[in-house]
């Protein structure tokens, strides 16, 4: 059996203490819970006892995310649908008869063009999380094709009622 061995790109620092890993880069710092105790020799790292398969990905997922980031783009489709950002909070203008608003989380980072908005972070989790959050307020319908939707997703509409 083979020992799992992770290598560290350069700039990037890695430690644990008291069961929670934390590893931090130039796009920020990424923090997760792990029973395993990590050993670091130069760039070399090893977690004792093993990290399972999941622990795992989360770790080089956090690598990935502290080095380059990661990037999600939603885009409403909709008449009068709009979003602004006022004091680490979004507001959603989404049709309902009061505005949404949303508390941005601290480690995603929002930027605005005319119908699309990006939100970048280092943790996939938070990102996933946040922007299925925002999703949820306005899920894309199935026969006007309008809601919040990923950038690149497509919706096949149904066919209207027949008279």
């Amino acid at each position: 059996m083979t020992i799992p061995v992770f290598r560290l790109p350069i700039g990037v620092e890695c430690s644990s203490n008291k069961g929670k890993v934390h590893v931090s880069g130039s796009r920020g710092v990424v923090i997760f819970n792990s029973v395993s105790n990590l050993h670091r020799k130069g760039n070399m790292v090893i977690f004792l006892p093993y990290l399972t398969s999941y622990e795992s990905s989360i770790f080089t997922q956090a690598i990935f995310g502290v080095v380059l980031g990661y990037t999600i783009e939603l885009r409403l489709k909709g008449i009068g649908y709009r979003v602004r950002e006022e004091n680490q909070k979004l507001i959603f203008s989404l049709g309902y008869s009061r505005p949404v608003i949303l508390d941005i989380p601290l480690a995603v980072s929002i930027k605005f063009d005319k119908r699309t908005f990006s939100l970048m972070s280092p943790d996939l989790g938070v990102l996933q999380n946040f922007a299925t959050t925002i999703r949820r307020f306005r899920f894309p319908d199935s026969y006007k094709g309008g809601g919040v939707l990923y950038a690149n997703e497509i919706i096949v509409c149904k066919e209207g009622k027949k008279t």
